[in-house]
This record gives structure tokens, sequence and C-alpha cells, in this order.
């Protein structure tokens, strides 16, 4: 009993930490106008385009943004289709329950399903957080990378990975749902313990300070690469 009332003391001081670390990145947030995640966006794609994991790329996704608070990925979405790569995007539905055959733990958890084209991308209708997404009737015409994985085709190259704090060791924060954590734990299973290249993309503001580090708990991944607006790029030892 104690080392369960330990380990529940732990976890509600780790999930603390990251909602005043989440408030903290929102305050900065607030006071970023539109020209400067305008101008950060466009470097960071500068940066991407430049990297020889996305110039040799054949499959990658991408997360489409939200109108503010965040990278802008619609030229990554454009450059991609131009340089005739094939595109995932994110796509959240509720689970399977657990106690059915393969089901999940989690209520609701995120796939990527396959992006057919711009005029695709530019049909799609924004949701509450205004991100553009996949109806639930068209997954009927779309991939999903984790079941192509399971049967035996290819997976994905490169994965660009979206996020409320980042810090010089890779480590990341993001909204609380636990998706993109959960999906790489999904797809490391199924590949046999791959991963795709990981990068986030981050403007300056959501970069920790130098003596400060994210909070993380043992479900938490790392990401190979972070790509921040201020022309820097940080590297996982």
């Amino acid at each position: 009993m104690e080392a369960v009332l330990r380990r529940m003391s732990t976890n509600e001081a780790l999930r603390e930490a990251k909602r005043e670390l989440r408030a903290l990145i929102a305050r900065r947030l607030d006071t970023l106008n539109p020209e400067s995640v305008h101008e950060q966006s466009r470097t960071v794609f500068k940066l991407l385009a430049g990297l020889p994991q996305y110039q040799q790329a054949r499959r990658i996704s991408v997360y489409l943004s939200m109108p503010t608070g965040e990278i802008d990925t619609v030229p990554i979405v454009q450059d991609a289709f131009e340089q005739g790569k094939q595109v995932f995007i994110p796509f959240t539905h509720r689970a399977v329950p657990a106690t059915g055959p393969g089901g999940d733990p989690k209520p609701s958890v995120m796939d990527m399903v396959s992006l057919h084209s711009l005029d695709d991308y530019q049909g799609l209708k924004r949701n509450s957080w205004g991100i553009p997404t996949p109806t639930k009737s068209s997954l009927e015409t779309r991939r999903n990378c984790i079941e192509e994985v399971k049967a035996g085709e290819s997976g994905l190259d490169l994965i660009v990975v979206p996020g409320v704090a980042f810090d010089s060791a890779c480590r990341r924060l993001g909204h609380g749902k636990g998706y993109y954590d959960y999906f790489f734990k999904r797809y490391h299973e199924a590949t046999d313990g791959k991963l795709p290249f990981t990068v986030g993309v981050a403007l300056q503001e959501q970069i920790v300070d130098a003596s400060a580090s994210i909070p993380v708990g043992n479900q938490d991944w790392p990401l190979d690469m972070i790509l921040v607006g201020n022309g820097t790029s940080i590297r996982r030892e």
C-alpha cells in the first residue's frame, strides 16, 4: 500500500509540473503576434527541407496546425506533395474498449491516415481546435500507416511532431492527452522496435530555459531532433 501511495504521489506531482509548464508557455504565446509565427514557420520549413532525412523520406507524417500558437505546417504539406512524397496526417477517434479483442486501454487514440493531395487537404473541415480533420466517413478511402505495417507494407520514414514545449534534450510536452506518445508505443510494437525519424517543430517561445527541463514520465518518448523558429536545431545525443 505504501508503494502504491508513493507512486500516486509521484504521478500527481508530475501532472502538476506539466500543468504549470503548459500555463507558462500559454502566457508566452499569448504575447506572440501572427507575423512572428509566420516568419518562424518559414524558418522551420527551410531547416526541415534541408535535412537529409526529409529529403530522402518517401512517406512522412505531418500534423495539421492550429490557427495560432504553433508552427504552421501548410508549407511542409505543400512541399511534400510537390516532392512526390506520401503524406499521412493525424486522425483521433474513440478506441475499442480494452475488454474487447485487441482492445485499447485509452478512451481515444490517434492514427496516421493518408492525405491524398492538396485538394484533399483544402477540402478538410476544421474541428473545435481549428485543425483541418478528415471525416470518419472518408476513412474508407484512406490508408492507415500502422495497419499497413502490420500487413508487411512500408512504414513511415519521418514524423513531424507538434508540442506545447520542448527542451535541450529533445524532450517534449504535449497537450496532455498522450496521443503522440501512445502512437509511438503502438508503432514501436507493430514494427518490432523500429521508429521513423521524429522531428519536433517549435516556436522559440516553446523552448524552455536552458537551466530547465521538460518533466517526463516513463510513458513519454524523446524526439530525434527539434527545429526551432529562431533558426537553431537540437539533436538528441
